[in-house]
């Protein structure tokens, strides 16, 4: 296994080759190489609540998805944002709202993200009965289901539920609380998920979540992780835009090729 920090060293210095074409994807110096293009998914939990219109605003022309945390103080022990922000912020923005629900019962709550535009709902496997009966009735109001897997909660018994889902999310944190450390063992549960989605030919997004940065996205990456919540690495940074640029070019680098 090729260490992170050998990973984004030869990411950085392909980027700085001139590796990634305008277009996004990497060329080598014999043409294109063909692989799935990263999604960067900049979370809200990090901006300043205060602007978050214009914190949006300013990762508009460079982010995929705007990743929306929701915390209810009960089923993690914080307390965030709900719909009514959800639905204001809807308006003020033209990116995908990847919502990601970390809240008791969400079969009661989760369709109304759904209703209010959001692209992709996820919710916790810990907090849902019938995870399949949801993603249902996600798809039914328009929206992507997504299933979010815990730090201490085995993928194992989520696999053969996949292909009723368009994303898997991965903790590689504790669930909860942004600015954590990230805990590279928790990308085993990537690799898992990775083979699994290949041998099945599933379509399918693995999304990381907690930690991601420079120093961790090629890592994540390279185990077989497509999407990247970034917190604090985006929002923290001087330029927010070009933040999300350097970590998409270096989950590119990094991504198997296929």
């Amino acid at each position: 296994m090729v260490s992170s920090r050998r990973v984004a060293a030869g990411c950085a210095r392909a980027a700085r080759r001139g590796r990634t074409g305008g277009d996004g994807r990497l060329r080598s110096y014999t043409g294109l190489v063909t692989v799935p293009l990263p999604i960067v998914a900049p979370s809200i939990l990090a901006a300043d609540f205060a602007r978050l219109a214009d914190e949006v605003r300013a990762i508009e022309d460079t982010a995929d998805w705007v990743h929306v945390d929701v915390m209810d103080n009960h089923f993690v022990p914080n307390l965030t944002i709900g719909l009514p922000v959800v639905q204001s912020l809807r308006a003020a923005t033209r990116l995908p709202f990847d919502v990601h629900l970390m809240i008791e019962d969400p079969r009661r709550w989760a369709p109304g993200y759904a209703d209010a535009g959001a692209y992709n709902v996820t919710f916790h496997a810990e907090a849902c009965a019938d995870p399949v009966a949801l993603a249902k009735e996600l798809r039914s109001a328009g929206a992507k289901a997504g299933l979010a897997i815990d730090r201490d909660t085995p993928i194992e018994p989520y696999l053969d539920l996949l292909p009723s889902f368009d994303t898997l999310l991965i903790m590689t944190i504790k669930a909860g609380f942004g600015g954590q450390r990230f805990i590279p063992n928790l990308l085993d549960k990537v690799r898992t998920a990775r083979r699994h989605v290949n041998a099945g030919h599933l379509e399918l997004r693995i999304e990381v979540d907690g930690g991601i940065a420079v120093d961790t996205i090629a890592e994540a990456a390279e185990a077989g992780a497509d999407a990247f919540v970034a917190g604090t690495a985006v929002f923290g940074a001087d330029d927010p835009a070009e933040a999300v640029r350097r970590l998409r070019s270096l989950a590119q680098c990094a991504a198997p090729r296929a």
